[in-house]
């Protein structure tokens, strides 16, 4: 090697040494012949070889097939080498052997040429290659077979990937829906929905979402999913893409549909039970209400069942109870709801009837009927019946009125077999009396301005700060009429509640946002709506109205619905609670998990916000931690009322409840009494009158009602 200098030879290894430092990169020097004459200490370690062992050694001998041809340059050009394929294998000491890529570079040193080799160990990254398309390889295979459906998209709404499973609800090819949106596969209608959802994600005005979707699949069949969404962001918080997952939940669907429509159904006969009569004639009454109708109710009762089952036992009891059941039915047109009101007592809901004496004539003929021989068990046994019945509106205004006096007949005349509703008895004038009385005062102290709004606080329990209030509505007598959790009106002052319901909410709420409106300092303020509230057709407007004329914020607005008006109320209100959300307001569910509303249906409606109540869910145990997961688990935030002490709060808290009202935290107050409540508290307080009976402040309020303990 003429001219070749050792010295910048070493200087130039170790040079390169200290610039890559830990990077696994072997420097090898070989003259123009390919014979080794320098090494890196890495690539010494790397091959188990002293540099003895490499000098002079052809570079084959360590890369076995690595051959060098180089193609001599003029002047000052640099030589140009050839090594062929650049992905090698490196033999170690032992003989065994790893891959390397390999880069060369031709120097001129004087008069000769000297070859400079970086050989990388590539062994760590072909692992990681290979494991990573292993894994893509199960993703694919997970994916594909997934029994749920899987879908990404891109902000704009288009698909950029749809598993197996999905594809075959579409009826198409995974392929197919590429670049395509969920309208454009399904239809403006069902797929519009899929895509309104996609896109308030991808603009921000939602961060995830989870709820239950219903589709028609390509077998023409309905099929329910709980679908969650979720945005990718990047490190800017721009959204990149959105991810569905929709678990088919239809076969649980229709098991908790069989279990509500078993739980009002009486097991014996098969017809509705009496919690199911009272909420069809409820619903009917409504309607009745509107289109200006009459809706008759007769009850008619078995007075000799026990005889009966002396005589036949048990089971030809039952079977001469199914046999009236049928033969009720015969007697009575298709329009006419039948139902077992009790163990004695069968419940018909009668349409438009003409008057009292016509509903008394259906109800005679139907005693006289029923009470003919009825062959059951292998004998012929008489059934003896009487009939009770009531005419809304002539009798009562609402169910629980009409029952009530339909039972009272039967209770009050035993003598006759069709006893008429009468109102010079004394249990159902009083209540009648008392209830024309409270429907009176109420609409006095509307019009002249005397309702009282008093404000229950909502603290949170991490850390006891001030959330908000809950509004309650006070009539001109201190006595609450809305919004306190547990305050029982007695039962004229309910119905004349429930009659008067949607002014009542009107005057609460525009007062609420007025409070609100110049109390910018409190976050939230809630108003309860009543089922008649949320029938009201105005509703929304006067939502609207209220927040524009008070020029609050709608989203310090929280609108609370009791779960029980979800089941008593008509499909309609779900469009109803749908406007309020469009307007901003904040909707929370009151009385979580004892209305009997469909759990799964409840990821569907638009409640940012649960709420428990603490006397109505029974002890603190497992199943209250799990209605609270549950709740949670769709992605809503849980609070509870009627919080009594705290052992309750510990427990609400520890199960991750963020937010309480109740005596645990003081009583219903004045709005200038809550303005000057402290925002934080240093530690639960729960007064000792409240402690030994939370609804002190409620225990002379109807002292003077004569319904207020009605049995």
């Amino acid at each position: 090697m003429t001219g070749l200098s050792l010295a910048s030879l070493y200087d130039t290894m170790h040079t390169l040494e200290r610039v890559l430092g830990g990077f696994p990169v072997m420097i090898i020097a070989t003259d123009s012949a390919g014979r080794m004459v320098m090494t890196s200490k890495r690539a010494r370690d790397a091959l188990c070889l002293a540099e003895v062992d490499l000098l002079d050694r052809p570079v084959a001998a360590i890369v076995p097939g690595l051959s060098i041809s180089i193609a001599q340059a003029t002047g000052d050009d640099i030589p140009r080498i050839d090594i062929g394929p650049a992905r090698r294998r490196a033999l170690r000491r032992d003989g065994t052997a790893f891959p390397v890529d390999i880069k060369a570079t031709a120097l001129r040193l004087g008069d000769d040429v000297i070859c400079l080799f970086a050989l990388l160990d590539v062994t760590e990254r072909l692992q990681t290659d290979h494991a990573l398309r292993d894994s893509q390889s199960l993703h694919k295979a997970i994916l594909e077979g997934l029994p749920a459906m899987v879908a990404a998209k891109t902000p704009d709404g288009v698909y950029e990937f749809i598993n197996a499973y999905q594809a075959s609800v579409f009826g198409i090819e995974p392929n197919d829906a590429v670049g395509h949106r969920a309208g454009d596969l399904l239809g403006a209608e069902a797929g519009g929905r899929l895509d309104d959802a996609d896109e308030r994600l991808a603009d921000g005005t939602v961060q995830s979402n989870l709820g239950s979707e219903r589709l028609i699949d390509a077998d023409g069949q309905e099929r329910t999913f709980m679908v969650t969404r979720s945005a990718m962001r990047d490190p800017k918080g721009q959204v990149k893409r959105i991810l569905n997952v929709g678990i088919d939940i239809t076969h649980a669907t229709v098991a908790e549909r069989r279990i509500e429509r078993l739980s009002l159904m009486d097991d014996m006969t098969g017809l509705p039970n009496r919690s199911a009569a009272q909420q069809i004639l409820g619903a009917q009454i409504r309607g009745a209400e509107r289109d200006t109708r009459r809706i008759g109710l007769i009850l008619i009762r078995i007075l000799n069942l026990s005889d009966l089952a002396e005589d036949l036992g048990e089971i030809g009891r039952d079977a001469v109870v199914r046999r009236l059941a049928i033969r009720l039915g015969g007697l009575v047109s298709d329009a006419t709801v039948l139902s077992r009101f009790d163990d004695t007592t069968f419940a018909l809901i009668v349409p438009d009837p003409d008057d009292l004496e016509n509903l008394q004539e259906e109800a005679a003929r139907l005693v006289v009927r029923a009470g003919r021989p009825i062959n059951a068990a292998g004998s012929v046994v008489t059934v003896q019946c009487r009939a009770g019945f009531a005419l809304y509106p002539e009798t009562a205004f609402d169910a629980e009125a009409l029952f009530y006096a339909a039972e009272h007949a039967l209770r009050s005349d035993t003598r006759s077999p069709v006893a008429a509703p009468s109102h010079a008895n004394g249990d159902f004038a009083s209540y009648l009396a008392a209830r024309r009385g409270a429907v009176q005062s109420l609409r006095q102290d509307i019009e002249q301005h005397r309702l009282r709004i008093r404000l229950l606080p909502i603290r949170a329990l991490d850390d006891q700060r001030l959330m908000g209030f809950q509004t309650c509505l006070f009539d001109s007598l201190d006595r609450p009429l809305l919004g306190l959790p547990g305050g029982d009106t007695g039962a004229a002052m309910g119905a004349a509640v429930t009659g008067l319901a949607a002014d009542l909410c009107e005057h609460m709420l525009r007062a609420a946002c007025h409070i609100a409106a110049e109390w910018r300092r409190l976050p939230c303020i809630t108003v309860p709506l009543t089922t008649g509230a949320l029938l009201n057709r105005s509703l929304v407007d006067l939502t609207e109205d209220a927040l524009r004329r008070s020029g609050m914020p709608a989203h310090r607005l929280r609108l609370a619905v009791d779960e029980v008006a979800l089941v008593d109320g008509p499909g309609s209100i779900a469009d109803v609670l749908d406007a309020l959300a469009d307007l901003g307001a904040q909707l929370c569910l009151s009385n979580f998990g004892t209305g009997g509303y469909p759990l799964l249906d409840l990821g569907r409606l638009p409640f940012g916000h649960v709420m428990l109540r603490s006397t109505s869910i029974g002890p603190l145990d497992g199943s209250v931690a799990a209605a609270i997961g549950f709740a949670r688990s769709l992605g809503r935030s849980v609070g509870a009322e009627a919080v009594r002490s705290p052992r309750e709060l510990a427990f609400l808290r520890k199960c991750g409840c963020k937010e309480a009202s109740g005596p645990a935290f003081g009583g219903p107050l004045d709005p200038d009494e809550a303005r000057a409540l402290p925002s934080r508290l240093n530690q639960t307080v729960l007064p000792e009158d409240s402690a030994a009976k939370p609804e002190a402040y409620l225990q002379d309020a109807f002292a003077d009602d004569p319904m207020m303990h009605r049995s």
